[in-house]
């Protein structure tokens, strides 16, 4: 879905699009099939080719505008009550963290105003602007349906854009800013009431198991380092371990587990798309030595980590 949005973007007829699809190579069968997955190597690929071919300013911001709820498979959100604008958004947020696991998103409550903030995963290198300004894109197209109270805060761009930004986003951005994210103001009647502080309590009243654990899941993507112990997750979910334990025991899942899942994952990109050492991507990933991070990879993969990152 997001390759065939991009594509349509960014090439202006048949041709060019076959030029774009063969350079990439991605097959258009692949393409063609809503169900086929494309390794993030290869959309980065596409990213790089069409930027080559559409030379209009932010295509990114543009991309982004493209991707409503339901473009990321989310079109029941549009369902939800629309004064509720504080639940809506935070329901929005944790889904689209699992759903598009580039970027981090974080939900900050600063009295009248909610800030949905971007933060960095893994190195995104030469793509990064492309992907920031395609998440606020997509951020501003979702909260476009909710309210008209919005701007956006971009941290370095160059002062000429800001108009095009202004134009595509439909908003006020602000250049400059200490961060990369979505402002919302609060109604009135949202006022009166405590915003979403990205803890249990926002969601345990309404949601069950799968929506504590995609929380959990997150934090652990946050912050997989040192700091990532179960008692840490859960003071930042405003809990304890002890009830986050239960939430993970009764879905058949160990914190360990998550937490192993999560360094695999990151481990996977770090060797495959960035120029980070082995020694880096273990101190970044909670290991106290190269030789433990090497253990530990070689017993979820079964093979050493410097064969995969000779194999990329």
């Amino acid at each position: 879905m997001y390759a065939r949005i991009l594509l349509r973007l960014s090439s202006q007829n048949l041709a060019e699009r076959r030029r774009i699809v063969a350079a990439s190579q991605i097959g258009e069968s692949i393409l063609d099939n809503p169900e086929a997955y494309i390794s993030v190597r290869q959309f980065f690929h596409l990213i790089d080719h069409c930027q080559r071919t559409d030379v209009r300013p932010a295509l990114g911001a543009r991309y982004g505008m493209q991707l409503d709820l339901s473009a990321h498979g989310l079109q029941a959100f549009s369902l939800l009550h629309r004064h509720a604008r504080a639940s809506v958004t935070w329901r929005a947020v944790q889904f689209l963290n699992a759903r598009t696991p580039l970027m981090g998103l974080h939900l900050i409550s600063q009295g009248q105003q909610a800030m949905v903030q971007l933060r960095d995963i893994w190195p995104l290198d030469r793509r990064r602007d492309f992907i920031v300004d395609t998440y606020l894109g997509s951020m501003c197209r979702v909260a476009s349906t909710l309210t008209r109270r919005y701007r956006v805060h971009m941290q370095q761009r160059p002062l000429h854009m800001k108009p095009d930004y202004e134009d595509i986003y439909g908003c006020e951005v602000r250049f400059g800013q200490h961060s990369n994210a979505l402002v919302l103001e609060k109604a009135r009647r949202e006022r009166r009431q405590a915003a979403p502080a990205g803890g249990m309590q926002a969601v345990s009243s309404e949601a069950g198991n799968e929506q504590i654990i995609t929380l959990v899941r997150q934090r652990i993507h946050q912050s997989p380092g040192r700091d990532c112990t179960l008692d840490r997750i859960a003071e930042s979910l405003g809990s304890t371990s002890r009830t986050v334990s239960r939430y993970l025991k009764e879905a058949g899942l160990l914190f360990s587990d998550l937490r192993n899942s999560a360094r695999e994952q990151l481990a996977r990109q770090y060797l495959e798309y960035s120029d980070l050492s082995i020694a880096d991507i273990a101190e970044r990933l909670g290991y106290s030595d190269q030789a433990s991070f090497t253990k530990a990879f070689r017993s979820w993969t079964g093979v050493p980590p410097g064969q995969l990152r000779r194999q990329r």
